[in-house]
């Protein structure tokens, strides 16, 4: 007998090309074949809803009480159906402690980034350190393969106000310390000290460029609103391109210009901190999804930007991020709900959408950790 199984949802999981109507099964807090007829304990019926797989946000803050800035994975991400999430907040000096406190007691599937700077994103009161002689190249590569299985890479954010004078040779020093240590870079991109194509032409591929709709300067738009060429040569080479757009990180009018000119990011992520958490521009990851497909994104594509794409950037492709037989029971039911929301950017620009995915159920390892009140299924 089935633990669980779900009947009638509209099921998007577009590592299996699945857009339409079919089952989902779980047993043993895995996804399983769902015969014909087999019974299950529980039965779910979700008829007019959304069945996606667990979403995962691609870039957050959740070093909680270990920062200024860190959310509480648990309850910032169960109830908005997001199952998995990447942190961009721990350094050497704080790593451990964030493995051990946070990683290794939350619910949600935590991987992450190694800031570069010892302490890594301490305190809102000053910025981290970005200068590469205060660097530690052989506790970084150290740290890093004593927890490969979830350090993904190293991150350093390499804007103006960061550098002071520096440039961009913090980023550059970073990717030869990853070169080194045989791994990624992310790096964040708002506000550059150079022109965008600089920042490109350092990253190799697998390389992570953040925040890439911000619109403060050096964007990825030319005077005249033009989509540079360097940034279609870059995610041809293998960069990927990420929102994490966060408070102060979106410009809408360089997201419509480039999608208008055939570019959409790669990944979908939130940049969240709890400034943003439950709370204008941000909220939550579905909040942001809903925008984008209301922009013109096909819900299709936003899915795997959600999904399918930051497994693969986890390491974890056909474990999370997919409803394939075997992988994790994470698996996420929404309604596509007729909603008025106004959407304003860091500048004051709006953007008025008529739909927002409201999540309904979320299901982490084969267990219903969150269901909403309005949403009666039958035992």
């Amino acid at each position: 007998m089935l633990d669980l199984k779900i009947i009638n949802g509209h099921v998007i999981d577009p590592a299996n090309q699945t857009d339409g109507i079919k089952p989902v099964a779980v047993y043993n807090g895995k996804i399983t074949v769902c015969e014909e007829g087999e019974p299950a304990r529980h039965v779910i019926d979700a008829a007019g809803k959304y069945v996606f797989p667990g979403l995962i946000d691609a870039h957050a803050h959740m070093f909680q009480d270990g920062t200024d800035i860190g959310i509480y994975p648990d309850t910032a991400y169960l109830p908005t159906g997001v199952t998995s999430a990447i942190d961009c907040s721990a350094g050497t000096a704080s790593y451990p402690l964030f493995r051990s406190a946070v990683i290794a007691r939350s619910k949600v599937t935590i991987k992450c980034f190694l800031q570069v700077c010892s302490g890594g994103l301490v305190t809102t009161s000053y910025h981290e350190c970005i200068n590469p002689k205060y660097f530690n190249p052989e506790k970084i590569g150290r740290i890093y393969h004593e927890n490969k299985d979830n350090i993904l890479g190293l991150k350093i954010r390499q804007s103006e106000e960061l550098a002071g004078g520096l440039g961009i040779e913090p980023l550059k020093e970073t990717v030869r310390i990853a070169q080194k240590t045989g791994c990624p870079v992310e790096v964040h991109c708002t506000n550059l000290p150079v022109p965008a194509k600089e920042v490109l032409d350092v990253l190799r591929p697998g390389d992570i460029f953040e925040h890439v709709y911000q619109g403060v300067k050096n964007t990825i738009l030319d005077e005249n609103g033009k989509l540079y060429d360097c940034v279609l040569a870059a995610r041809k080479r293998g960069v990927i391109f990420d929102t994490a757009e966060g408070r102060k990180h979106a410009d809408f009018n360089i997201m419509l210009s480039a999608m208008e000119q055939g570019f959409t990011a790669d990944l979908c992520s939130t940049d969240l901190v709890l400034g943003s958490m439950y709370r204008r521009p941000v909220f939550s990851l579905p909040n942001l999804m809903s925008r984008y497909i209301c922009m013109g994104i096909p819900m299709t594509e936003v899915i795997k930007m959600t999904t399918e794409r930051p497994a693969r950037l986890m390491n974890m492709e056909g474990n999370i991020g997919c409803l394939s037989e075997g992988a994790r029971a994470d698996i996420a039911i929404f309604d596509w709900r007729t909603v008025r929301q106004v959407y304003r950017d860091w500048k004051g620009t709006t953007f008025t959408a008529d739909k927002l995915l409201i999540p309904e159920m979320t299901i982490k390892d084969g267990q219903i950790v969150y269901c909403a009140a309005d949403y009666i299924y039958e035992e």
